[in-house]
């Protein structure tokens, strides 16, 4: 291995020295993204080489279970994503370094130390980083301090539980709002500091906001709103209290900052070929970067949002899930198994005995949609309706509805002009309406469309003689042979009069010749003949989404049907759901909609660019 600091790293340098000179594909990061784009690619390519490089020193974990985790809810095997051992049974291997630099045109990566080997495809799930305290607040070093994020941020504060009185939470999010729940659990008095007019003001109305904000004070936390803390007082290096910026000093022996996160980009700047970023690493619907061979996912990428037009990180547990899915098929080059949709941004939650779902954009101030709103049942709902299509739901109550029926409602475009009464009261069976919808769907296939998939011929068609009746047959007068070649003479027997059926008759029996009719049948050109002419009763179908895919996808699902989706229009802004290009034609493959265009061949370099549809 050469060791001189300053001597530029090319893949010829390595190649007889390590066994880990050159990877089929390298992934940065053991994130759930990570790890699941190396599974998927070697349940793919068994004989492929691939290697993790990590900074990270524990295995990847289910990063959502951290806030059960820190209040003692699950055990630390619970917070694994994957088996113990799965890298090893996967023959994955793991790179504990830190990589400085991706010399894209070599396909060549550094690490720390002066370390590196070639790729042929390179991932980046390297996650995100947070915010906490801006680097100015005074005290923000003192023991007590917490960034919560990692899993050692929730290790710390675990052991603290027991000894803990009163903290302070600070953050207007989701992250924030499930920390203070959790400390509630415990008994711990909590104030928590909101610096805007409302909760999740991006997300939430007014109205939402305050009964989220209800719900916390009757659980018993105290809040502050357009609140921020000024400064952290301590004694003896730990944490004693806060000053607001409204100077009120209140006292807490732990200060707890759930600010947000932001993508981890470092990499996409030290690339040798400039890499587009934007609020994370620009990616396209198959996760490719604008550099060639170079992939993002998890929370790192930023995706299209189809709603908006704007690239936007989806830092979510699923989403990354799908997303590592997705990487790790395009990596090994099978493009088939990585047609999956993102669609709209959805995220669901309990607070207590409250339940809390947003789908879309609930809150667009666009002036052709139309809000809907209802505060019946205990519960509070709010619509976002476009012609007779949802772009936005969002949803408060004891119970939560179906989020990803809601969420595929929006993605496909259904129709719901006819069952809005239904959403807004929240008894809508949003399942049960796409399977009838899909149904209806599969129904108008079969009757108004024919898939070309043989070519006709158009020639006249015959009609097909009859079997002769046993009159008739008794009608031949066959004589006697003598001579075994003399030939049977027999009188004229009866023709019958509408030949329908093939006549045959007795070995070595005379069978006289039928006339042939010409069947007057009109020949139908391709596109007017339909297999079903008549009409079908208005019934509901009581079928399952596993039979409708099965028994429709399966026989026609490669032909066009006319989508009822109408792509968005343009020159909208950041809060408009309409802000999508029209350039991107839909077409409904049954029920979900892909994008016509073939993929771009593997020698063309994805041009990304902010407000361009894929």
């Amino acid at each position: 291995m050469i060791n001189e600091p300053n001597k530029q790293l090319v893949p010829h340098q390595y190649k007889s020295n390590s066994s880990l000179d050159h990877a089929d594909i390298v992934i940065i990061g053991n994130g759930i993204a990570g790890l699941t784009a190396a599974v998927e690619a070697r349940h793919i390519s068994p004989d492929k080489r691939i290697v993790i490089v990590t900074s990270q020193i524990h295995p990847t974990i289910n990063t959502p279970a951290l806030k059960q985790f820190a209040i003692g809810k699950l055990t630390r095997e619970q917070l694994l994503a994957y088996p113990a051992g799965t890298e090893r049974a996967e023959r994955i291997h793991v790179v504990h370094s830190h990589v400085t630099e991706i010399h894209a045109q070599s396909k060549y990566i550094t690490l720390s130390g002066n370390r590196g080997f070639g790729y042929n495809s390179l991932l980046i799930a390297t996650g995100s980083n947070p915010q906490g305290l801006p680097e100015q607040t005074p005290g923000r070093n003192f023991d007590g301090v917490l960034t919560l994020h990692r899993l050692q941020d929730y290790l710390d504060l675990r052991r603290r539980l027991g000894e803990l009185e009163e903290a302070v939470v600070v953050g207007g999010g989701v992250h924030a709002i499930e920390t203070v729940m959790g400390l509630l659990y415990w008994g711990i008095r909590v104030h928590w500091l909101i610096r805007g007019k409302t909760f999740m003001g991006r997300m939430l109305d007014e109205a939402a906001s305050e009964i989220v904000l209800n719900n916390v004070r009757k659980a018993g936390a105290i809040i502050h709103l357009q609140t921020e803390i000024a400064g952290i007082v301590g004694r003896v290096g730990a944490v004693a209290g806060v000053i607001t910026n409204h100077q009120e000093m209140i006292p807490c022996q732990m200060v707890l900052t759930c600010t947000g996160t932001q993508a981890a980009t470092a990499l996409a700047k030290s690339c040798s070929v400039p890499m587009l970023f934007k609020n994370g690493i620009m990616v396209d619907d198959k996760l490719r970067t604008s550099v060639r061979d170079i992939y993002a996912a998890g929370d790192v990428a930023a995706l299209k949002n189809p709603q908006t037009g704007s690239y936007e990180p989806r830092a979510q547990w699923y989403a990354a899930v799908a997303q590592g899915r997705i990487a790790g098929s395009m990596m090994v080059g099978n493009k088939e198994l990585a047609q999956q949709i993102f669609g709209v941004h959805w995220h669901a939650t309990h607070l207590g005995e409250l339940s809390m779902l947003t789908v879309g954009e609930p809150l667009s101030n666009n002036p052709r949609i139309e809000s809907y709103t209802d505060t019946s049942q205990g519960g509070y709902r709010r619509l976002a309706v476009f012609d007779d299509r949802l772009v936005g739901y969002l949803a408060l109550g004891a119970a939560q509805p179906d989020s990803l029926a809601i969420k595929r409602i929006i993605d496909e475009g259904t129709p719901v002009r006819s069952v809005l009464k239904s959403l807004l009261k929240g008894n809508f069976d949003a399942r049960s309406y796409l399977s009838r919808q899909r149904s209806h769907s599969t129904r108008n296939l079969l009757t108004q469309q024919l898939p070309n998939l043989i070519k006709r011929e158009e020639r006249p068609a015959t009609a097909v003689q009859r079997m002769p009746t046993t009159d008739e047959m008794n009608s031949y007068r066959i004589p006697r042979q003598t001579d075994p070649l003399a030939l049977p003479r027999p009188t004229t027997p009866v023709q019958p009069s509408t030949p329908t059926f093939r006549q045959t008759g007795p070995l070595g029996q005379y069978i006289p010749e039928q006339p042939s009719r010409i069947v007057d049948t009109p020949i139908l050109p391709d596109d007017d003949f339909n297999p079903f002419t008549g009409s079908l009763p208005e019934v509901e179908l009581n079928v399952t989404e596993r039979s409708v895919r099965r028994n429709s996808i399966e026989n026609w699902g490669n032909s066009p049907v006319t989508p009822t989706y109408n792509p968005p229009l343009q020159n909208y802004a950041r809060d408009n759901v309409l802000a999508a290009s029209d350039k991107k034609q839909l077409h409904y493959k049954l029920w979900s909609y892909i994008d016509p265009a073939l993929d771009a061949q593997d020698n063309v370099v994805p041009n990304i660019q902010e407000g361009d549809i894929f």
